[in-house]
């Protein structure tokens, strides 16, 4: 896990709602150069997206992102 990852998690720990999270991945290019792509899903409901050259660069990315979203729309 990296940074942005740890921080969702850790959110949504303190909010009691870590069980409604989810992760699609997908890949596409070469298979020894692939693009990641990762949407963070919360309750079956797109959130956030994230794109990188590895599949935990991509969530790390989404993840970040999900939380800039649920902290702006709670604060």
């Amino acid at each position: 896990m990296t940074t942005g990852t740890i921080a969702l998690n850790n959110y949504l720990q303190a909010q009691g709602k870590l069980t409604l999270l989810s992760w699609v991945d997908t890949s596409s290019g070469p298979a020894h150069a692939p693009e990641w792509t990762s949407i963070c899903k919360l309750d079956g409901q797109a959130v956030a997206t994230g794109t990188g050259t590895h599949k935990n660069l991509a969530r790390d990315a989404a993840a970040t992102e999900a939380l800039r979203i649920l902290t702006a729309t709670t604060a």
